[in-house]
């Protein structure tokens, strides 16, 4: 059944006395058409308990609370955005713990609850509503819901109940207060909730009337706007004394134009929801109704001629409102925005599409602003917004970026927008080594009163304060900032002096009189220039104290000379120093002390910590349930050898997955967040001689927002991918077990650039016979950075003759690349050019095509040529040919086409629409392949052995280009004799020359593609011993 509620009515179910519902799953299904963005739509509950589903902002929202005593709500939000007037499904689901909240089939990705070991039952026991409450309820007071449902329902459903068909029918238990009218479809919408859509800041409707009263009037109407620009008119009154009422930035300003006075409301109106405003006019005032807030302005004279006003709502003289409006009240009287009665100008009856893109999601993180837009929404980023890469972690990195860059003061942010401490302000030394460095309050040196409290060890305190900036202007730098930056540096040092007369330091080895707190608050006996608690000054480690028999100058207690202790603290786990402690022995002694602290000195950032090694390519680390719904952050540094690899895995529901993989120059991460783009992938590609595989440490950064994915490795150029969707649905929603290093419980590589068994050696294809796989573009490429426009791939093969790689253009231009005689050659619009090299030995060859440069790069070697043309105007590519021989046999892999991975695309899930598969003589297509040096093999000729007994077929491997047929035997003919003796003599030969050959072949070191060997690894097989094994010694 279907019912059309007008913002006053409810339907219910009464679950009371015995009919009381408990249960540990749910269901709630129902279709909803509205132009309403808030309301309820259905409230179940109990004692302490409740699920309830309602519109916020214009989207769907759930929230639940269990049975258990923790009082906690749990709230599921779903961003498809349902105030348009058309039928959308909602369905909510619940098991335990795990509810599922879907609208029109897209589900939304904060929907597993956490599991708190209380009861997971829900009990309901009060009545249910559909729809709304009845006014006053305590029900609606308590748990905080909106105002009451206005617009169409139909099919709901609870817990396999028909609950609105069953309270439109008056059965028992059921029913409805007000007005609930029923209808077939919803297609015809009452007047009073009929929407207008002002497109543009052109838009506008008009109307005026004659009232009954002759001052006294009043007009009336609902709006809603994202709009965020200011002097947006929202009403226009042409009477005797003339009104504009205009928004700015979301607040409402009444403007009586005669006298130019004026009143704003306080509360902002551009959140995208409804809101109702109403005209009030008098004899001697206009006032109008902001929702609940009143604004009056009072008339210089009172009126003395009847009013005939004119209204118009958006566009007068400036700029109109860019919103939407129903509910257009006369003098309380509902009135048609599509009657004659109206004059419009672009405007769209019946629609309302405008969205607030800020919600019901937080669009904007670490303190920014977001700023609806018609279209999407911004950040706007104050002062006290952080966010990655708004400030560098330390001076290095910051000269990194701008190497222009000279010594002074700069705002760095150690450990990033995600830690615990704020950015501060530091000096930044631009010397060969480029220093962090920052100030403290006893950098000059300080005087130890000789009084009697500071008589005794460590009785004098001196807490360091440090400060971000020049002294004029300075502010404290908590421990914390400045341990963050020695954290991530990997050298930090600190100056400590001490000079003394009659005063002892560390007095070794007796009880020390002075010493220093680490910022954990340790307390440190050593000094500078000596190792961390080795009760030691640096003239005690080098043996040149003043006195030989003391492990500091001071602790010779001199009286008549004037001694100093004065080195560099340099084990930067304890730095910064948080305090420095003396005391004197004897006061009476007449001691003098002095000491200083220098500035904390970091350079260089440090080697990674918590390092862990993977031994095989099995190796992995299973990290718990990671999910970030809309911002996340992943930083990971490796170093390897190893040319591919896997350093990060996550796989989620309905296809979502990501992937981070490294290949000698590039770092690869592959993604599907959910938005219904498919998958998606970002590249970094090393520059010039830097290699990924060079077995240093390498730095990776991941982000993730509502609309913004970010790669960025080293100090390379960031790359990101942005979208926006038509709905606000989450980024990210994985929450299976991250895997660092590789995927050991699910090594599927479909959609992904990898192959093999755990997905670590790049994607290839074999190609058997004359197979072909094209890609065709459907529009102009686009170039790569720097113009760059580089074809690349590596094969493999045996073949002396065969084209591999086609190129043609919609202009025409043409690159083919090929093998002839196994010399490679490049063709460009049927110019043909003999390239450096003999390639027809079964090993792996990179060859790299740039147009941009005119060059071949084969295995590193570059080949200059003449005008390589442009091939980026819709081409279509060929890998293969359809005129290779039959025989031939090759491996393709790495293919990069301008950033296209187009053997990545071939074998998809499903396909590319981009490629298409052609078969070879024999109907097979080319195979996803791991490409090896050595994997290639020739196509299997079939050989037909014919004897006096039988006839047979066997498939033998053979490098042959043809077969042989024996004739069959057919009894004795004359000179057979002869014949017959002469072939087996000639058969005794070739059998020899095959077992001499067959053993030379056989018996040697082969690399394998078996794929339980390790990769790398190669296959020693002995004829003679008839023993197979390894080059690490394993069998496998």
């Amino acid at each position: 059944a279907d019912g059309h509620f007008d913002g006053l009515a409810y339907a219910y179910y009464d679950t009371t006395s015995s009919r009381a519902i408990s249960s540990v799953t749910n269901a709630i299904s129902m279709q909803i058409r509205t132009f309403s963005t808030d309301g309820i739509l259905f409230v179940a509950n109990g004692t302490n308990n409740y699920v309830i589903l309602e519109l916020k902002a214009g989207y769907v929202r759930l929230r639940l609370r269990f049975s258990g005593s923790s009082g906690a709500e749990f709230v599921i939000d779903n961003g498809i955005r349902i105030s348009d007037n058309i039928w959308h499904r909602v369905e909510f689901t619940r098991d335990r713990f795990y509810g599922i909240l879907n609208v029109d089939g897209i589900r939304s990705p904060n929907d597993k609850r956490p599991q708190s070991g209380e009861r997971d039952d829900i009990n309901i026991n009060h009545i249910i509503y559909i729809g709304g409450v009845p006014n006053g309820n305590s029900v609606a007071e308590n748990l905080n819901v909106g105002g009451n449902y206005s617009g169409c329902l139909r099919n709901v459903n609870f817990n396999g109940n028909s609950v609105l068909s069953n309270a439109l029918d008056g059965q028992a238990n059921y029913g409805y207060v007000g007005n609930i009218a029923r209808t077939s479809d919803c297609n015809t919408v009452p007047q009073q909730f009929a929407a207008a859509y002002l497109r543009s800041e052109f838009s506008s409707i008009s109307v005026s009337w004659s009232p009954v009263a002759a001052y006294d009037y009043t007009f009336e109407f609902w709006f809603r706007t994202t709009e965020t620009g200011s002097n947006r008119e929202l009403l226009n009154l042409e009477a005797s004394n003339n009104v504009v009422v205009t928004l700015n930035e979301g607040t409402v300003t009444m403007l009586l134009i005669s006298t130019f006075t004026r009143q704003s409301s306080k509360r902002k109106v551009n959140d995208g929801s409804w809101h109702l405003f109403r005209l009030i006019a008098s004899s001697t005032a206009i006032g109008c109704y902001i929702d609940n807030e009143f604004l009056n302005i009072n008339f210089s004279q009172p009126l003395v001629q009847r009013q005939f006003p004119q209204v118009t709502i958006g566009l007068k003289s400036i700029r109109g409102l860019v919103g939407c409006v129903r509910g257009v009240k006369i003098d309380g009287v509902i009135e048609s925005i599509g009657s004659i009665k109206f004059t419009r100008s672009s405007v769209a009856l019946n629609s309302c599409t405008i969205q607030n893109f800020c919600k019901p999601f937080t669009a904007c993180f670490n303190n920014a602003t977001c700023v609806n837009t018609a279209t999407s929404f911004t950040c706007s980023c104050g002062s006290n917004s952080n966010y990655e890469d708004k400030y560098r972690r330390n001076c290095e990195e910051i000269f990194i970026v701008n190497p222009s860059a000279t010594t002074g003061w700069y705002t760095i942010d150690p450990d990033g927008p995600d830690g615990p401490n704020l950015p501060f302000l530091t000096q930044c030394l631009a010397d060969a080594r480029v220093a962090t460095q920052i100030s403290n309050n006893f950098e000059l040196l300080t005087t130890i009163p000789a009084t009697s409290e500071y008589n005794g060890p460590g009785s004098y305190t001196a807490n360091v304060l440090y400060r971000d900036g020049p002294v004029s202007s300075s502010m404290n730098i908590t421990i914390g900032q400045a341990a963050a930056l020695a954290d991530i540096s990997q050298s930090c040092s600190q100056t400590v002096m001490y000079r003394c007369q009659n005063a002892v330091l560390l007095n070794t080895p007796g009880t020390p009189y002075g010493w220093w707190v680490s910022r954990n608050d340790e307390k440190i006996v050593s000094w500078g220039g000596a190792p961390t608690n080795s009760s030691r000054c640096g003239c005690g480690v080098t043996n040149s104290c003043f006195n030989r028999t003391k492990m500091c100058n001071c602790d010779a207690n001199e009286g008549s000379t004037a001694l100093e202790d004065f080195g560099t603290l340099t084990d930067k786990r304890y730095l910064p120093v948080k305090q420095l402690r003396f005391g004197y022995e004897n006061v009476g002694n007449n001691p003098h002390a002095f000491y200083s602290l220098g500035k904390l000195s970091c350079r260089n950032r440090a080697f990674p910590s918590r390092v862990v090694t993977f031994t095989t390519q099995e190796s992995a680390i299973e990290l718990p349930n990671w999910q970030s719904v809309f911002n996340g952050n992943i930083e990971i540094a490796f170093r390897s050898t190893i040319s591919n690899g896997t350093l990060l895995k996550n796989t989620g529901r309905l296809g979502t997955f990501l992937a981070l993989s490294v290949q000698p120059t590039m770092v690869i991460f592959s993604y599907n967040l959910g938005q219904g783009g498919g998958n998606s992938i970002l590249v970094v590609r090393s520059v010039g001689n830097t290699r990924f595989d060079d077995d240093q440490w390498h730095r990776i950064g991941l982000s993730f927002t509502l609309n913004r994915v970010s790669l960025r490795v080293d100090d390379f150029p960031e790359v990101t991918n942005t979208s926006q969707s038509a709905h606000q649905i989450a980024r990210l929603d994985i929450d299976s077990s991250l895997f660092v290093g590789s995927d050991p419980q699910n090594c599927s590589c479909i959609n992904t650039l990898w192959t093999g068994r755990t997905c670590q050696a790049p994607k290839g294809a074999h190609f058997s016979g004359n197979n072909v796989i094209e890609y065709k573009a459907n529009r102009i490429l686009n170039s790569l950075p720097n113009g760059i426009q580089d074809i690349s791939f590596n094969f493999v093969s045996n073949a002396t003759s065969i084209k591999i790689f086609d190129v043609q253009a919609s202009n025409s231009q043409r690159l083919e690349f090929g093998l002839d005689q196994g010399q490679a050659y490049l063709s460009t619009n049927g110019d043909r050019s003999i390239l450096k090299g003999f390639l027809s030995d079964e090993q792996s060859h990179k060859v790299i095509i740039s147009p941009s440069s005119n060059t071949v790069s084969i295995d590193g070697v570059s080949n200059a040529l003449v005008n390589i043309p442009s091939i980026l105007d819709s081409p279509t590519v060929q890998i293969g040919s359809s005129s290779n021989n039959a025989l031939i046999s090759m491996c393709v892999y790495n293919v990069s086409f301008v950033g296209i991975p187009i053997m990545a695309y071939a074998f998809s899930d499903p396909r590319n629409l981009s490629v298409t598969m052609m078969s070879n003589s024999n109907n097979q297509d080319a195979s996803e392949a791991t490409c090896i040096s050595g994997s290639v093999k020739t196509p299997v000729p079939t050989i037909k052995v014919i004897s006096t007994a039988s006839t047979y077929t066997t498939t033998v491997a053979t490098r042959s280009s043809s077969a042989v047929t024996n004739p069959p035997y057919s009894g004795l003919q004359a000179g057979g004799i002869v014949g017959i003796v002469i072939g087996i003599l000639i058969l005794l030969g070739i059998m020899v020359i095959i077992y001499v050959k067959y053993v030379n072949v056989t018996t040697g070191e082969y690399p394998t593609e078996t794929e339980n060997v390790d990769n790398g690894a190669s296959v020693k097989y002995n004829m003679g011993k008839n023993s197979v094994a390894t080059s690490n010694g394993r069998k496998e």
